[in-house]
């Protein structure tokens, strides 16, 4: 298993599940802390990579890199503190990947893209980054209404309260929306989403294609 995440500082630790990690951002530091959060047995599966997922010749280069480097692209992992021009060039450069790849049990690629309940909602942030998170909704159906059909499988995944270096640490998330926390009581933490982006993207989730599942501990349904 080969992937590309994107950004570094966004990333859920899969390099103990055996698949090759190419962790990208734009930030030196980020890169440069990576490889102390690994295990030592696996950093060998992990390659920082500095890039600008909006930029269309740096994300050529970058699968370019990692077809060199792993063989094979399976993964792409559109993850948190990207909005809609980066996943949308990303998503580009997969698709042309896996198209030129042979087809693994009938599949070819993996496209995750991390959106939000801001996708499906309107007064869950301001406008711009809404209307982003509604393109987001749009691209991965989009993609995957054209591009099931030869092997290609996007998701989404919609995360709820969750504080990210964007929407600011729990105490202001809990002020801003108390109604995301009416369900559970507490706020999205990171790895329990890292667990479902690991289990959307395994082998036996091959029947999910186009799908939106919501990871917001019950917000949708409030």
């Amino acid at each position: 298993m080969h992937q590309v995440r994107a950004p570094a500082q966004g990333t859920w630790d899969c390099s103990g599940t055996g698949a090759n990690v190419v962790a990208t951002d734009i930030q030196d530091t980020l890169l440069d802390a990576l490889p102390a959060a690994i295990e030592a047995e696996h950093k060998e599966r992990l390659l920082p990579y500095k890039c600008d997922s909006s930029d269309d010749a740096g994300v050529q280069k970058l699968v370019r890199d990692t077809v060199a480097r792993f063989g094979r692209l399976d993964i792409l992992d559109s993850n948190l503190l990207v909005n809609l021009t980066g996943p949308f060039v990303t998503s580009q450069n997969a698709v042309r990947q896996y198209l030129s790849q042979e087809l693994v049990n009938g599949h070819r690629g993996t496209i995750l893209n991390v959106i939000s309940t801001a996708g499906n909602h309107g007064g869950r942030a301001g406008a711009a980054y809404t209307a982003s998170k509604h393109g987001l909704v749009g691209l991965t159906k989009s993609t995957a209404a054209f591009y099931g059909p030869r092997g290609i499988r996007p998701v989404g995944i919609m995360p709820g309260a969750m504080p990210t270096n964007i929407s600011g640490g729990s105490h202001d998330i809990s002020r801003l929306h108390p109604e995301g926390m009416a369900l559970s009581g507490r706020l999205v933490k990171r790895g329990k989403v890292a667990k479902t982006v690991l289990v959307l993207c395994s082998d036996g989730m091959n029947t999910i294609n186009g799908a939106l599942v919501p990871t917001d501990m019950g917000w949708a349904a409030v």
